[in-house]
């Protein structure tokens, strides 16, 4: 696209009222066990970015290899950067292990969470107020929980549901773009 900030992977999927595939969804016992074993893959003093998605005005995912965060619109192209993005929930981090553990073979995209990383994002390890460098781009964990919706429950089930509302930081943290940049796929993420 000419004069786009972004580098284009692909389009994930369309439609921003896809379910999820109720034979995936796991079972409470399952989800404890399969989240114990993701929870050994944690990294806690710098990670990667080892995915972005951008929630499209369409319902569309796309993945871009490289894009822009702004201090204020948070990610350029994601809808929210119209406006609905405020400090303290302009951009949503997943850990990547504990997303494809509750997305049990779906797409990661259908989280609808921004950045994906291997980092540790529970709270002993990063507090609120903690500032990352990822790219050129400085964030900061923001005190909002991350909670789950009812989209969330519709595509991952009950079970992932219930264990996400019960401990937000395996959803995920809201960050506040503190510093604007560019940031791309591979680019550390280290304590700022």
């Amino acid at each position: 696209m000419a004069g786009d900030s972004r580098a284009w992977a692909r389009t994930v999927f369309a439609g921003d009222s896809i379910a999820g595939e109720e034979q995936k969804h796991l079972s409470a016992a399952q989800l404890e066990l399969a989240l114990e074993a993701a929870q050994v893959s944690f990294v806690s003093r710098w990670g990667l970015l080892e995915a972005v998605v951008v929630r499209c005005n369409d319902g569309s995912r796309e993945q871009p290899i490289q894009c822009l965060l702004t201090v204020d619109g948070g990610l350029s192209g994601d809808r929210w950067s119209t406006g609905k993005a405020k400090p303290g929930d302009q951009i949503s981090m997943m850990n990547l292990d504990v997303a494809a553990t509750i997305a049990n073979g779906q797409s990661i995209a259908l989280f609808g969470d921004n950045l994906f990383t291997r980092l540790d994002l529970r709270e002993e390890n990063l507090p609120v107020g903690a500032r990352l460098r990822v790219g050129e781009a400085i964030l900061e964990i923001s005190a909002r929980p991350h909670m789950p919706c009812d989209r969330f429950r519709a595509r991952f089930g009950a079970a992932s549901f219930e264990r996400t509302a019960k401990e937000p930081r395996l959803r995920g943290v809201y960050l506040t773009v503190i510093e604007g940049g560019s940031i791309a796929l591979g680019d550390p993420i280290r304590r700022a």
